[in-house]
């Protein structure tokens, strides 16, 4: 308990010792290049396949892997739970892995079916992830690495609110931020019964363990903590400089020859900060991965209601 108090206090990451040093553990500055070559590098080779929306996310799965095992050189648990405790499988474990997998699978027979490959691959992903999920959950206690639930609680709320700031002028102005990138504005008109608008948040955030495969594993668990090692306090600069890039990540290729190119890199950017920062924080004080997902999850369930046409 000391060591976590101490890395709470000092900032530091606690990450599990593998004797393996990272590629650019003692070079911060190398390990930000590193980051944005990463990212960067998921997002060109995405649009020079010119995958649609499920490849392009999937795409960041074998990233991932060969960023964790050849760059951080780290457990790969150690991406849903930072100090990669031993995997317990028991019926508990079993019991989560089915009720988050119900969702997905269903989603994935009817891709299925109407032969949407990549989508049956994204559900296909999302009941892994419901793996990751059952683990996170399984390695959680009443105070998470030495933060009491209460306290957790209070910054999961804070995310969701802040999180939610950028809707206020996307129900104002159109196009305002990266709900443009589906084609779809934010309105307030003519919203559909509110059955039909509990169904699609409650489908949004049930689709959450996909965030355990691609996504906030990727930003939260894989770069987030390789960019944060061994750096003093709470890490600002990182969490920022990881959320503008994690905007930059959303920017759709068909943007590129848009005139307001501009205007939606600002937007984007400024809007993933705003959420990203707290997210990273969040992943850095529970150091389970649980706890920023489903943050994202059920924030993500909200824009999706909100983002409803009338």
């Amino acid at each position: 308990m000391m060591d976590t108090d101490n890395a709470l206090r000092t900032g530091h990451s606690k990450v599990s010792d593998t004797g393996r040093t990272a590629v650019g553990e003692h070079s911060r500055p190398l390990r930000y290049l590193i980051v944005a070559l990463v990212v960067l590098g998921w997002w060109a080779l995405g649009r020079l396949l010119n995958l649609n929306v499920s490849g392009f996310t999937l795409l960041g799965v074998p990233i991932l892997l060969a960023f964790q095992v050849w760059i951080h050189r780290q457990p790969l648990l150690s991406l849903w739970v930072r100090s990669s405790p031993p995997l317990r499988v028991d019926a508990w474990f079993i019991l989560i892995w089915f009720l988050f997998s119900i969702v997905p699978t269903v989603n994935l027979v009817s891709a299925f079916n109407q032969r949407d490959l990549w989508s049956a691959a994204s559900a296909a992903a999302a009941v892994l992830g419901a793996f990751g999920l059952a683990y996170a959950l399984r390695s959680m206690k009443p105070s998470i690495s030495g933060v009491s639930a209460g306290r957790m609680a209070l910054y999961f709320l804070i995310a969701l609110v802040v999180g939610l700031l950028p809707l206020i002028p996307t129900l104002v102005l159109p196009n305002f931020m990266h709900m443009r990138i589906n084609g779809q504005t934010a309105t307030t008109a003519g919203l559909p019964p509110l059955a039909s608008l509990l169904q699609v948040g409650l489908g949004r955030f049930l689709m959450g363990p996909l965030g355990f495969i691609v996504e906030e594993v990727f930003f939260r668990g894989g770069l987030d903590t390789y960019l944060h090692r061994g750096e003093k306090g709470t890490g600002w600069l990182s969490a920022i400089y990881l959320s503008a890039l994690w905007g930059l990540w959303h920017l759709p290729g068909a943007a590129l020859s848009q005139p307001n190119l501009l205007a939606t890199l600002v937007s984007l950017i400024v809007a993933q900060i705003i959420l990203g920062v707290p997210l990273s924080l969040l992943w850095r004080k529970s150091g389970n991965l649980a706890v920023p997902d489903t943050t994202h999850a059920v924030l993500e369930a909200v824009r999706s209601i909100l983002s409803i046409p009338g």
